[in-house]
């Protein structure tokens, strides 16, 4: 995890999203689900150097401007007001692509994403592909976070927006320490990161502690 951002009920994930754009930068891979697509939104995101690989949504017009040898091919994007002059376009590639055998749902329509990185040699789209299914893995940490490291069936035990505040950003920092030590333990270990147990490596953390701290806020 780069950096969290929180907000109230009200606000949308895309809005949430901004503040985060200022912790990327060259070198860093921006992956996003069709609820983030927006030109706005992806000249935002890419400002600072970062690359993105975005799916977008079916129904999206993306015209084919040059097919490249790996199967994708370079589109543009546009606001929705310049959606019929196109006179201020996006480059964008694009990858599409089905996913087939047991245990995957019948598809209507291939996969479609939109990356910056326009090169197919320095990306080719079957490793973008590859790539982005592993997005889904955020909600393992998802999982982490709520589940076994919160505990299950426990809420946040603050009445007020800055204690909540306040315990969120507890719990998020405790998750980056814990997956932080993970990461180089494999690393020592030359271990894919992966392979290694969160519910055993906070086990762990926990018997280390050998006296839990407590306060009421």
């Amino acid at each position: 995890m780069t950096a969290a951002v929180l907000g109230p009920l009200s606000s949308s994930e895309p809005a949430l999203a901004r503040g985060l754009f200022g912790h990327l930068g060259e070198g860093d891979l921006l992956l996003a689900d069709r609820g983030f697509t927006g030109v706005e939104l992806w000249r935002a995101a890419s400002a600072g150097g970062a690359d993105l690989l975005w799916r977008i949504r079916s129904h999206q017009v993306l015209p084919v401007r040059e097919e490249l040898a790996d199967g994708s091919y370079l589109s543009d994007i546009v606001t929705a007001k310049d959606h019929r002059k196109r006179t201020d376009p996006t480059t964008v590639r694009v990858v599409e692509y089905t996913l087939q055998g047991p245990g995957f749902p019948e598809q209507n329509a291939p996969y479609r994403m939109i990356t910056t990185i326009l090169d197919p040699e320095a990306a080719p789209a079957a490793a973008l592909a590859a790539v982005y299914h592993e997005r889904w893995e955020i909600e393992t940490a998802l999982d982490e976070l709520k589940t076994h490291q919160r505990g299950p069936a426990q809420v946040l035990r603050s009445r007020s927006p800055e204690g909540v505040e306040q315990e969120v950003w507890g719990h998020l920092l405790v998750h980056y320490a814990i997956r932080s030590l993970m990461h180089d333990t494999a690393d020592a270990a030359r271990l894919d990161a992966d392979r290694l147990s969160f519910t055993r490596s906070i086990r762990l953390a926990r018997r280390q502690v050998t006296a839990q701290a407590a306060f009421s806020l």
